[in-house]
């Protein structure tokens, strides 16, 4: 009470009341982003070796945001060659994750079509999703026909677009004389492009024009430590003793798909130059892991050389046993003609594996010449032949091999892309409050 009994007194504000309408951002922030993630990359029962590094990421994405997955599948004419043998469900759940999976037509000849057939084949998955959930930001992979059949549902759907390049996309499909205008108006309407290596960075800049602010560079390899990490002597001599390899072998691991662009006949030709170099060295071995098109020429390619004996054609293995064979490597080699930033040269460095590799793409981004591995020119077998002998002759630190690429970790990299994830839809909230 004051002196003449009335009210207390309450002192007088000292300026204007602070206003009270709602901070976009911070309300941003304080829900949990949800993201669709929109690609035909992603494993399945069906083939669950297809890029596990995806499905590493999302896992590693949905620490910090609700994701839903739209896996598409393509529709072919049900005749002759085309025909589905194992029909994909509408809906399935694989791996403790929800799969959704519209059709697109994909015509063989017309493939120019297949960016707007995606988008009418997601249309209506992606319209019931905004129903369910309000805004999302939509992730798609892959430039062709992933994010250009994107690119038109989010402008039809007041969507924002964040995508992801991974390398042939973007050097081989944007080559295409019909394809190249689609993407490069895809990537421009996105709101964020990611590419997963500084050189494929620089081309999305030259292909689009895009200022650097809107093209983020984050690696999309990375690796588990729990998985890919140093072994000591004795573990390794136990791994090598499972997988058959003799203690005194000299062994060179190749993982990967088994097609022209991944350069396997120069490999062979340069093992068998290795070979006939170096009789008095110790024996060696080289073991390929993986499948594809060109398994039954590269076997007979071997033949040819007359490495038959010393080349092991094994197939797909899965992931932990790419893990053995890795940790019980003297070496990686990847001689490909192109690539983007590929998974299995971080999974061997963090094994503490060196690796022997082509410097192309985004490999130099992860391979420090010398310090790692050795980089050589791509498809030269007498430059390979003399790089796998001169690291099959050299002591290794494995430990340092192993910190060069400690910053690549799945969940490192999934905070990465959360940041750009969150980001966005900061943006695209700060536009709809206006």
């Amino acid at each position: 009470m004051n002196a003449t009994g009335g009210e207390p007194l309450r002192p007088e504000p000292s300026g204007p009341a602070p206003a009270r309408a709602v901070d976009v951002a911070e309300a941003t922030r304080a829900a949990r982003l949800h993201v669709v993630v929109l690609t035909t990359f992603f494993p399945s029962p069906r083939d669950p070796l297809r890029t596990p590094f995806l499905r590493n990421l999302v896992d590693a994405l949905a620490a910090d945001c609700d994701i839903d997955l739209v896996i598409p599948v393509p529709r072919r004419p049900q005749i002759g060659v085309w025909r589905d043998t194992a029909p994909v469900p509408a809906v399935e759940t694989w791996a403790g994750r929800t799969l959704i999976h519209p059709r697109y037509l994909a015509v063989p000849g017309l493939h120019w079509l297949s960016g707007l057939s995606y988008f009418v084949g997601v249309w209506r998955t992606l319209r019931a999703l905004k129903k369910r959930h309000g805004r999302f930001v939509l992730h798609a992979h892959c430039a062709y026909p992933d994010v250009v059949g994107a690119a038109i549902a989010a402008r039809w759907l007041g969507l924002p677009l964040v995508a992801t390049t991974h390398g042939s996309d973007i050097n081989l499909s944007a080559r295409e004389r019909l394809l190249r205008p689609q993407i490069r108006a895809a990537l421009r309407s996105a709101q964020r492009v990611i590419a997963v290596s500084a050189p494929l960075a620089s081309a999305v800049t030259a292909l689009t024009g895009l200022p650097p602010p809107r093209i983020e560079c984050i690696p999309c390899a990375g690796y588990s430590p729990e998985v890919f990490h140093p072994r000591t002597p004795a573990v390794r001599a136990a791994l090598r003793h499972e997988l058959g390899v003799d203690a005194n072998v000299r062994l060179v691991l190749f993982v990967g798909h088994l097609v022209p662009v991944k350069a396997l006949d120069v490999l062979l030709r340069a093992w068998a130059l290795l070979l006939r170099s170096r009789p008095e060295a110790a024996p060696a071995r080289l073991v390929l892991i993986g499948e594809g098109a060109e398994r039954d020429a590269l076997m007979r390619l071997a033949e040819q050389e007359g490495v038959t004996a010393q080349a092991t054609f094994l197939g797909a293995r899965p992931q932990a046993v790419v893990a053995d064979w890795i940790a019980a490597a003297d070496l990686l080699c990847l001689p490909s003609h192109a690539e983007g930033s590929p998974n299995v040269v971080v999974e061997a460095l963090a094994s503490g594996i060196p690796v022997v590799a082509s410097r192309v793409g985004g490999i130099p981004d992860l391979v420090d010449d010398g310090v790692n591995g050795v980089l050589v020119p791509p498809g030269e077998p007498g430059a390979l032949a003399a790089a796998l002998a001169a690291a099959l002759g050299r002591d290794w630190d494995a430990r340092q091999i192993s910190s060069s690429i400690a910053h690549l970790t799945w969940p490192a990299l999934g905070r990465r892309n959360c940041d750009v994830l969150e980001g966005v839809a900061m943006e695209a909230a700060h536009a709809g409050a206006r």
